[in-house]
């Protein structure tokens, strides 16, 4: 597959979805979704807002690919409720699976990168969590900085075993790759008896953030900010415990609930910066009932519900509409500029630089504005100056 000399509808093949199904009531999701159907022209994509992509490729874990996951999903997602009426949302089909894995990948980034560029967020349902690689690489054709988060119960650096193959580490060959795309990398979710020997410790040095299991649960609210400076997201429905996602890839009792990664889903969509997403990782082969396909198309909704709420805020623009709060912390000439939206009541914080030719404005929470308060600096605000002034 060559994005040069392909159209992007050659790269899809029409989705396998039941139109009575979908169309039995008049607000169902999926009668405001144009779709690429058997019978029917391929949907305009140009002038969609999200764009819906099946992924079929399961050969990093499996012997056979599977589309039965993506179809399954979205034959969820449109018999739900519509989330408002003023949406804009082609769903493309399923992606055709090249002959290795390598050439997906490149399907991936080639798509991808033409949705990107006409500013149309992809939607990913199905697939496995290395192709995440693919959708990085699409950044980098567009020569954009990315801020990339997982919603995992692993932290991302060591390769993983399934049915007794190998699975590298998707984020491990991007760093190996010394690609200087990669602002920032942050899991929200990990179990620390999944991680690898010094895993954590790694992603530290790497000026990287890694939110274990209990911290996120034990407030959520706390990631939003994460999100809300997040351009790709993968949600690996490995993420959640096995009784809300039985058919996970890699299974386990313990992980987030279901409805909080449909809160987690709905900061990415009202976050106006993030302009990817990816559900991946459930084989439709051991969901009995649809129950994991059930669980990711509620994450999908609850996104693009958040989307349609969007207050276009970025790049946050703290001269506009908004509440400036200085908190002098203790030391010389030691300060931090706080900014609180009044259209949404979110907050900022100005990191300064010396490196770059302005100050980073970096999103945050009214939690570090009270640390800092208290003579704490934040985490969030330490983590971006050492990075932006490469301490």
């Amino acid at each position: 597959m060559n994005g040069y000399f392909m159209e992007i509808k050659d790269y899809f093949e029409p989705a396998a979805v039941d139109p009575g199904y979908v169309l039995g009531e008049k607000n169902a999701f999926g009668t405001r979704v144009r779709q690429h159907l058997p019978s029917g022209d391929f949907p305009d994509w140009k002038k969609a807002d999200i764009a819906i992509l099946g992924i079929s490729e399961y050969r990093n874990i499996h012997k056979d690919n599977c589309c039965n996951a993506a179809n399954q999903a979205r034959q969820c997602l449109y018999g739900l409720t519509c989330p408002g009426t003023e949406m804009k949302i082609a769903d493309l089909g399923n992606l055709r699976t090249g002959n290795t894995t390598d050439d997906t990948l490149a399907a991936i980034r080639d798509v991808l990168s033409l949705l990107l560029e006409n500013k149309t967020i992809p939607l990913l349902l199905g697939g496995t969590r290395d192709l995440t690689l693919g959708m990085f690489t699409a950044y980098e054709k567009n020569k954009k900085t990315v801020n990339l988060t997982a919603i995992d119960s692993q932290p991302g650096l060591t390769p993983r075993f399934y049915d007794d193959i190998r699975i590298k580490s998707y984020l491990s060959k991007i760093i190996s790759s010394r690609s200087n795309h990669l602002f920032n990398y942050s899991n929200i979710g990990y179990q620390t008896y999944f991680a690898g020997e010094g895993e954590t410790i790694l992603l530290e040095e790497l000026l990287f953030d890694a939110f274990r299991l209990g911290v996120v649960r034990k407030n959520i609210a706390e990631m939003e900010p994460v999100i809300r400076d997040t351009d790709l997201l993968m949600i690996s429905m490995s993420s959640i415990r096995q009784s809300d996602a039985p058919a996970a890839i890699f299974p386990s009792p313990n992980g987030l609930a279901g409805e909080e990664v449909c809160q987690l889903a709905w900061y990415a969509g009202k976050s106006e910066r993030l302009s990817s997403i990816a559900l991946f990782d459930w084989h439709a082969e051991f969901d009995n009932r649809f129950h994991t396909a059930h669980q990711a198309a509620h994450a999908a909704w609850y996104f693009i519900d958040g989307f349609y709420k969007r207050k276009d805020e970025y790049p946050f623009n703290p001269a506009k509409d908004c509440t400036s709060y200085i908190v002098h912390l203790s030391g010389p000439d030691t300060s931090i500029n706080f900014f609180k939206s009044n259209k949404s009541e979110r907050w900022w914080m100005e990191v300064p630089s010396s490196k770059l030719p302005s100050s980073l404005m970096v999103a945050c929470s009214y939690e570090d504005y009270q640390k800092a308060c208290m003579q704490e600096v934040p985490e969030r605000w330490w983590q971006n100056f050492k990075k932006i002034n490469n301490q």
